[in-house]
């Protein structure tokens, strides 16, 4: 049975903007495309693959090929409907998307990976779901995540997000810097073993993290 989707704090953003977003092209496609081959080499014909906060599920269409199941969740029905529109009739059944809240429980956990790009920022309480990735992770797992991090860049950026969220022109967006996601982390038990950057920005850093084999 799958999980009920739990309301999220910033879902009825993503469900106003989910069309402008669909239309919206890559930033910088050199970055996105050395990401994709990057989680080539990281992700196993053999795994099974949950992916929170899939958007309209374009890196979860790209990566499904090279893995055994990918199961892609978003909190924002309008994202989910674009991203299941997608598929078509001659979709694979390696693939399932649905739409579920980042802390649902999803049916087939633990996964050999769990992936977030773009996500975390975006999370009022960080600790809590790191803690809930944790465990959608089977041990010696591994958790990927390309994350924007503010904090690491100048004060009128920090200062002007507030303001754009209050006023509805952009989500709640946490002031993260990479160091304190990392402390996050590993406070949730995972061994850091990547951190890198794609393309031209230093913002958003793609890190690999690994859940011990042994606990």
């Amino acid at each position: 049975m799958h999980a009920t989707p739990t309301p999220h704090p910033g879902q009825p953003f993503w469900d106003k903007t989910a069309s402008k977003y669909a239309r919206k092209p890559v930033g910088d496609p050199a970055g996105y495309e050395e990401k994709l081959a990057r989680l080539a080499t990281l992700l196993r014909p053999t795994d099974r693959v949950l992916e929170i906060g899939c958007g309209t599920a374009t890196t979860a269409l790209r990566l499904t090929p090279g893995v055994a199941h990918y199961t892609a969740t978003d909190g924002s029905r309008g994202m989910i409907d674009i991203a299941r529109s997608k598929l078509g009739p001659g979709a694979p059944a390696t693939i399932t998307i649905q739409q579920a809240d980042s802390l649902a429980d999803i049916e087939g956990a633990p996964f050999d990976a769990v992936c977030a790009f773009s996500l975390l920022h975006l999370v009022p309480d960080l600790p809590r779901l790191l803690d809930h990735v944790r465990r959608q992770v089977k041990p010696g797992g591994l958790f990927i995540s390309k994350t924007v991090c503010i904090g690491d860049r100048g004060v009128l950026l920090r200062a002007l997000i507030p303001v754009l969220t209050a006023v509805g022109i952009a989500p709640y967006v946490s002031i993260l810097r990479r160091d304190d996601l990392i402390r996050h982390l590993r406070a949730a038990g995972f061994e850091i073993e990547e951190t890198t950057y794609f393309g031209a920005s230093r913002m958003s850093p793609f890190i690999v993290a690994r859940r011990p084999a042994t606990e």
